[in-house]
């Protein structure tokens, strides 16, 4: 039997009340129409956001990443992002036009350094040379497949490497599969693309920054349930 509401003296069914409310929610809370219309990618709070799907945009933001060094194989707003969650930030592109314009938002509340790399081998070694091993290590950009030996050699025993579009680059994420890292796969949407997309996670069997909260965006923050604390016998 269909459900109906009736608001205002207009006869709704109840679908379609409640795609409306997921709507104005992706509007909102998920700033998905304010990226759409500027091509950046931010959140409904006005905040610069990388262009992970926002199941892992939300993972992320909600660990403290202070202090933490971060590598980016392919800079863009996610660089502006660690900078502004306070990480020191390192990086690499191929596009001159993406290190200038990350480099005038960026606050540079820590190390701050995106590199230019015009050549594969030039590229996929560039982490190498500033001789630290990475809390993060981002491939985003080019050459994925051959990021991933560097990323390995060069990530912190407790670190994480992101891979995004993981449901594209299948050979890549099959290398990531085949070392000792755990995968965590975040479908969903993100920031100004309409289809479904992946960012996957490898973290390390150490991994042990924990999550400040897990109120996701557009969440209720609730009173707490009865059943969950011990019950009365």
């Amino acid at each position: 039997m269909e459900k109906f509401v009736n608001i205002s003296g207009t006869k709704l069914p109840i679908e379609e009340l409640h795609l409306s409310f997921l709507v104005n929610m992706l509007r909102k809370e998920f700033g998905f129409l304010e990226s759409s219309k500027t091509s950046i990618p931010i959140s409904g709070y006005g905040e610069i956001m990388p262009m992970y799907t926002y199941p892992c945009y939300e993972y992320i933001k909600s660990i403290d990443w202070s202090f933490a060094n971060v590598f980016e194989f392919g800079c863009g707003y996610s660089s502006v992002w660690w900078d502004q969650n306070d990480a020191n930030v390192y990086g690499v592109d191929s596009d001159k036009k993406w290190i200038d314009k990350v480099k005038s938002d960026a606050y540079s509340h820590g190390h701050f350094e995106i590199n230019l790399a015009n050549n594969v081998e030039d590229y996929i070694t560039s982490l190498y040379q500033h001789n630290i091993k990475y809390d993060v290590i981002v491939i985003d950009g080019a050459y994925r497949y051959d990021c991933v030996q560097p990323s390995l050699d060069c990530l912190a025993d407790d670190g994480m490497i992101i891979l995004d579009n993981s449901e594209w680059f299948t050979n890549t994420k099959k290398l990531l599969d085949e070392s000792n890292l755990l995968p965590i796969h975040f479908h969903g949407m993100k920031p100004i693309h309409v289809d479904i997309e992946t960012t996957s996670c490898y973290m390390s069997r150490t991994f042990n920054r924990t999550s400040r909260t897990i109120l996701p965006m557009g969440g209720t923050q609730r009173e707490p349930h009865s059943g969950d604390s011990p019950a009365s016998r």
